[in-house]
């Protein structure tokens, strides 16, 4: 648990990120109350804006916490040594305060064993907080939803799902259909719409080219966000485990543990009494624990109180699963940055299996711990990052070859979040990312074959370390700040590992001096290392590092903490925050300026222009990656989604109350009304006697294009945020915004939904079998919207109408010369494919253009425009 800064400065800034949350929700009641100002964009908004809000309640949380520290690196990467060193004053013990007891924190607590012991997040403060009598434990618990998440993860990173099928759209529609009528008319506890929206955005971020994630695409998290807060536990878990494919052993996993949560009224924090964590070997902290997680009897129960003094008993290993943090008091404060700072130590980062068979698995003795374990250690690290929790970074990286292949992205995930997406951004922040080299010492084992110089060890450590490792993918090590590399490193020793190979001890075996016999090879290596040009680059004073490393007695924690102090640093973290808040309100403002009419166009066609030729900048960069092809595919849609909302389709027009007050779902040829009555009536007015006949219904072809394009338009919107995929095409997120802007307008402009209705009542003429029924409106639908965002539309123009292609002279998709006699072939291969880039950019130039007149067509809401100017001056 941790404490919280009320200091005017995170006051302040507390209470503007408040204000960004309250413009995102007062941005949802506008959408609310103007719908017919946003077609098919509505989704895609509330979606953004309820991200949004998310966003900016997490910034205000983090605002009055206190500077964090976090160590993480791989399991098994010598962290261990590096947060009892820190965590330490001097060479005394480490000792942990619980209310009048002190324990010493190596000796009694932390589990032994050369594997990874913990799973949890220790959190080792100055800062003791109040606790219940009786209860000196603080103890920081997962959500509900972490619950989901971490299972999720579980199942989608640990087991070879080749052989599962994803749930059918059918199989979906029964689910809801045996829930709903369960419902209770109002919410049974703390979760929210938006907390199931939450879990929308986690796993389509994190596992977005999974099938089982596809499949939920097409109408389910809408529909849990309205149903699951009113379901009970059992019901909800039903819900829920279509997320893991209904394995029964995840799913009554997930209601015990919410279960446990539940009893406990769903608090954030508990504590528990100092029996939870000694004797150590029944630690709540040791992952062994988890042994008897799903067993009947798991472990003695241990009870927990809450800050309002609720209490429930829960068994030891169900206690394990569900903490997040423990906080550890230290009674000694080894450095004076712990006067602001808390250091947090993550459990190391695990390599994710590949299990065959889920279900089969999951029966094994041990499968269940093995799993969930692996699950909440990769989860915990993505829910701090998504909190702002974490400050600084040490990251401990080993010698050998690293083998954790999620590690990069998780690294770059908080890089992106703390210090921004790009070598600028992060020009404009301290460096608070400090990669730790651990055991040095084994830099120096001799070993068969080693060649007597040891240069190009150097860069093997440093390729295996940081630039191969975490630079194939991403481009920080060697660009952190514009034409800078990375150069923030670190060389640590253990020095309560004995080096008798290069050191000397004395009789009370401490460290006393560099073996006599060692110093010639020694210096030789320093000069290796010094001459290195990797090193030269990535360690900003290479010899004091190498010299700090050999301080006896100390391997250079003494160096590293020096360098952390100016770090830890609370105006540090308000400028991270205050920098991201500024991200958010940007990309606010930039959401919601499309449907305020200035009445200039020519300021809001310099506007857009710009913003799009800054779009353009950065396709061209990505056509010369040879990812444009990959662009077009993340723009486009799938069959297997539009499936589905065929299907939600389909079983809601039924019963839809909309649909029955316009007529009812009709498909096919509509009926020409107005012809009818003319050949029954004649061609007068309609007496007033007889009714007037119902207004036009809006059909089923109607209501699943706009649900196409609805879908379409959040995930061409959703790729603004997904940063892993974003990032791979070479896109920033202005740019990703840009484009699905002007992509969208220019659907709505060119009534793309409407030729998507027309197509389905043309195609769907004539009856299909039952089991045929989606697949011509799927088909029409997703011909008509990919073949859109592979010519914006200006394949359907005369060649006269069409934009040039400067470089050919030619209109943009000039079709190819009709096929004759043999062409005549150059020596060099033309360059078709950059004539392809070159006019789909042009398309974009000239779709903006044309975009910026466009107004859907309807009179101006004074009023409502008013409103939402207002809203746009408090964002800028």
């Amino acid at each position: 648990m941790m404490s919280i800064d009320h200091s005017a400065e995170n006051e302040t800034l507390r209470a503007r990120a408040a204000a960004t949350g309250a413009a995102a929700t007062a941005a949802i009641d506008w959408f609310q109350a103007h719908p017919g100002r946003l077609h098919q964009d509505e989704a895609a908004l509330r979606r953004d804006f309820r991200r949004f809000g998310t966003a900016a309640r997490k910034l205000e949380a983090a605002a009055t916490r206190p500077m964090c520290v976090s160590v993480f690196g791989p399991s098994q990467a010598g962290k261990s040594y590096l947060i009892s060193a820190l965590a330490r004053k001097g060479t005394e013990r480490l000792m942990a305060v619980f209310e009048d007891r002190a324990l010493d924190f190596v000796a009694d607590l932390n589990p032994e064993g050369g594997q990874e012991a913990t799973g949890v997040v220790t959190r080792f403060t100055m800062k003791a907080r109040p606790c219940p009598t009786g209860k000196p434990v603080a103890l920081r618990l997962l959500s509900q939803t972490d619950v989901v998440k971490i299972i999720g993860n579980a199942y989608f990173s640990d087991f070879n799902l080749e052989d599962e099928e994803p749930p059918t759209p059918q199989q979906i529609g029964e689910l809801f259909a045996r829930l709903e009528p369960k419902a209770q008319g109002s919410a049974v506890d703390v979760l929210t719409a938006d907390d199931v929206f939450d879990l929308q955005e986690y796993f389509e971020r994190y596992f977005k080219p999974q099938a089982g994630v596809r499949a939920l695409s097409g109408g389910y998290w809408a529909r849990a966000a309205e149903l699951a807060p009113r379901l009970a536990l059992a019901d909800r878990a039903e819900l829920f485990a279509v997320v893991w494919n209904f394995i029964p052993r995840l799913t009554a996993l997930y209601q015990t543990l919410v279960g446990g949560l539940d009893r406990l009224g769903h608090a954030a924090e508990a504590w528990v009494g100092i029996e939870a964590l000694v004797p150590r070997e029944t630690s709540i902290i040791d992952v062994r624990t988890l042994g008897d997680l799903g067993k009947p009897a798991a472990g003695e129960a241990l009870t927990l109180v809450t800050r309002d003094g609720r209490k429930a008993q829960l068994a030891r290993a169900e206690v394990t699963a569900l903490i997040a943090e423990l906080t550890i008091v230290m009674r000694d404060q080894p450095w004076p940055f712990f006067d602001h700072t808390d250091l947090l130590d993550f459990p190391g980062a695990r390599s994710r299996e590949n299990f065959p068979d889920p279900r089969g698995f999951l029966e094994q003795e041990g499968a269940l711990r093995s799993v969930y374990l692996r699950g909440k250690v990769a989860y915990l690290f993505e829910r701090y990052c998504a909190e702002r929790e974490l400050t600084a970074m040490l990251l401990c990286i080993g010698p050998s070859n690293q083998e954790v292949r999620t590690l990069p992205a998780m690294v770059k995930d908080w890089i992106d979040a703390t210090h921004g997406a790009t070598p600028e951004d992060r020009a404009r922040q301290d460096n608070a990312l400090f990669l730790v080299l651990t055991k040095f010492d084994q830099e120096f084992e001799e070993k068969a074959g080693q060649a007597a110089s040891t240069e190009g060890r150097w860069t093997i450590r440093l390729n295996a370390s940081l630039l191969d490792f975490f630079g194939k993918a991403h481009d920080w090590p060697r660009n952190w700040t514009p034409g800078k590399p990375f150069a923030n490193s670190f060389w640590l020793r253990n020095p309560n590992f004995i080096a008798k190979h290069i050191l000397d001890y004395d009789t009370a075996g401490r460290e006393s001096g560099i073996r006599a016999s060692e110093a010639e090879r020694i210096a030789r290596a320093k000069a290796d290392f010094l001459a290195n040009g990797a090193a030269q680059a990535h360690f900003s004073d290479p010899e004091k590092a190498w010299d700090e490393a050999f301080r006896l007695n100390d391997g250079g924690i003494s160096y590293l903490a020096a360098s952390l102090e100016p770090v830890c640093n609370p105006a540090i973290k308000r400028r991270q925050i205050e920098e991201q808040l500024r991200g958010l309100r940007r990309a606010m403002l930039e959401r919601l300026a499309r449907y305020y009419i200035s009445g200039d166009l020519s300021v809001e066609l310099e506007k857009r222009r710009g913003a799009v030729r800054a779009c353009g900048r950065r396709l061209v960069a990505c056509a010369g990656d040879q990812k444009f092809g990959q662009l077009l595919r993340a723009l486009q849609v799938s069959a297997d989604t539009l499936v589905g909302l065929y299907y939600r389709i389909e079983t809601e027009a039924a019963s839809d109350e909309t649909a029955q007050a316009e007529g009812g779902p009709a498909l096919g040829r509509r009926p020409d009304a107005q012809g009818m009555m003319d050949a029954l009536f004649g061609d007068g007015p309609v007496t007033s006697e007889v009714p007037a006949p119902p207004r036009r219904a809006r059909d089923q072809a109607e209501r699943f294009a706009d649900a196409a394009m609805e879908h379409w338009m959040e995930q061409i919107h959703a790729l603004a945020d997904d940063g892993p995929l974003r990032d791979g095409i070479g896109l920033d997120g202005p740019s990703a915004a840009t484009l699905a802007e002007e992509l969208g307008i220019g659907a709505r402009r060119l009534g793309l939904g409407q030729a998507i209705a027309a197509q389905v009542r043309k195609m769907s003429a004539f009856r299909a079998r039952p089991g045929d029924a989606a697949a011509k409106p799927v088909t029409a639908a997703e011909s008509l919207i990919n073949a859109y965002v592979d010519r914006l539309g200006f394949d359907a123009r005369p060649l006269a109408a069409r934009p040039q292609n400067r470089a050919t002279g030619k209109p943009i998709f000039a079709p190819p010369p009709p096929a004759g006699a043999y062409p005549k072939l150059a020596e060099e291969p033309s360059a078709y494919d950059q004539t392809f880039y070159v006019d789909w950019i042009a398309g974009l130039f000239a779709l903006t253009d044309e975009n910026v007149s466009f107004k859907d067509g309807e009179a101006v809401d004074v009023e409502a425009n008013a409103r939402l100017g207002r809203l746009i001056a408090a964002l800028e």
